[in-house]
């Protein structure tokens, strides 16, 4: 019985409510966005273009807001302020198995409408582990192992899409 109540009572919700969007915009005047390329602070020559090319992307599959060059609403620009790679575990012959890379964001939304920063975060620090074995934090069960300091990089660029994201347009 009750879990015929059950249904009927969210059968009921679905009808009354009619289409529901957890998607809210408090701020409907912004509509296109601009990703400035990222500033360098690391070694790593190749990471701003990565940054700024995944960033790119996970907004156009996001497609709440149009990706522009210029004249946009909404200006993203960050820096990759510093990398560290760090040995994380030994094997039993103390050869290093796991390592740790971590890098340092400094990231800035500012509504070019209003001229008011939305969000920013000068100390981002995101990491990911790689080696025979690791687990991506990101693989959601699949079993995606990260082999590779490119495959931890790109984690940790993934994260940050994912972060900046949710800060600049899902906190709407």
């Amino acid at each position: 019985m009750k879990k015929y109540l059950l249904i009927s009572v969210v059968l009921l919700c679905i009808i009354a409510c009619g289409h529901y969007s957890f998607y809210t915009r408090s701020n409907p005047h912004l509509k296109t966005v601009m990703i400035t390329e990222f500033d360098n602070d690391s070694e790593q020559y190749e990471l701003p273009g990565l940054v700024t090319e995944y960033l790119t992307d996970a907004f156009i599959k996001d497609d709440r807001l149009d990706v522009q060059g210029d004249d946009a609403d909404l200006d993203i620009r960050g820096t990759v302020r510093s990398y560290k790679r760090v040995v994380n575990s030994y094997d039993m012959q103390e050869n290093p198995s796991e390592w740790k890379v971590t890098i340092v964001f400094q990231i800035e939304a500012k509504d070019l409408v209003r001229d008011e920063v939305i969000w920013q975060n000068n100390n981002l620090n995101l990491s990911a582990l790689y080696g025979t074995g690791t687990q991506s934090e990101e693989d959601d069960g699949d079993g995606i192992e990260l082999f590779s300091e490119e495959d931890a990089q790109k984690s940790i660029i993934y994260e940050l899409c994912n972060v900046i994201l949710s800060n600049t347009i899902e906190q709407w």
